[in-house]
């Protein structure tokens, strides 16, 4: 117990020292970016595009993003099971419960603004039955989601310098919570790579960026599994990226950029 202590106490000593001195890294916040985007983030420039899935252990095997004039109007998520319709996650805007058509899963979404942090909220329906509330709230360098339910979850991403602070609670706000944390650290070799590590320096996840003629996408592998997230940059991105984010190196052709497996906070 104690070899494993001493071994988690030195490996955050060298995550922080890392993060201390390091630039950024494009790997790690065009990851950062990417999730939070998808979070309803103020970077609202940034689009995912689509998620293509290759895990074993997932019954889907890819998700698609619809927007509707820059707003995010529906998710459709395949199966892997051909003979399976493909589902639609249908979110809408600052409305009531007279808009749902109660088939399948539909997002009531609602926005508020405290100074630099953007709040939303989204009410969860299945079916026409309510199920929960996600409370998300981001800045330029954070963003969490709270889900309101009988389990209820809390988990948060910051983003230092070169690296990402992952912390995910269980039961939250209970006498049963437990919390894990997990690190996303810049390859120091590859600008372009990143890995995700736990508390004891165990490597969970690799994570590649890859530049295209659209945008760029996002590579997450642990062993022969394998999630790839595809986001665009709309057309007034270039003006407004450059006011709201620190200096990163990226390479010309990779100005333009093309979530989640699945959907890590929601069903």
């Amino acid at each position: 117990m104690f070899s494993m202590c001493k071994s988690k106490i030195l490996f955050l000593a060298t995550f922080f020292m890392l993060t201390t001195f390091a630039s950024a890294n494009t790997c790690t916040e065009s990851f950062f970016y990417t999730q939070s985007s998808r979070m309803f983030s103020p970077q609202s420039n940034i689009r995912v595009d689509s998620i293509y899935i290759n895990n074993q252990s997932s019954s889907w095997k890819g998700q698609k993003y619809i927007y509707n004039n820059g707003i995010i109007e529906k998710v459709r998520a395949d199966f892997k099971n051909e003979n399976h319709e493909s589902a639609f996650w249908i979110f809408y805007r600052d409305t009531n419960e007279t808009v749902l058509k109660n088939d399948g899963y539909e997002y009531i979404v609602s926005e508020d603004k405290k100074q630099d942090t953007s709040l939303f909220y989204l009410k969860t329906y299945y079916k026409g039955d309510y199920q929960y509330t996600q409370i998300i709230r981001t800045t330029s360098n954070y963003f969490s989601v709270e889900v309101t339910r009988s389990d209820p979850t809390f988990s948060e991403m910051f983003l230092k310098n070169d690296s990402i602070i992952e912390t995910e609670t269980y039961n939250y706000n209970t006498d049963s919570s437990r919390t894990k944390q997990t690190f996303i650290v810049a390859n120091l070799n590859d600008d372009t790579k990143c890995e995700q590590y736990d508390e004891e320096g165990n490597l969970l996840s690799s994570f590649v960026y890859k530049p295209n003629e659209n945008g760029y996408s996002i590579v997450q592998s642990n062993g022969d599994d394998s999630n790839e997230i595809f986001v665009i940059y709309t057309k007034e991105n270039t003006t407004s990226i450059r006011k709201t984010r620190k200096p990163v190196k990226i390479s010309p052709k990779a100005r333009y950029f093309d979530l989640l497996g699945r959907y890590r906070f929601s069903k």
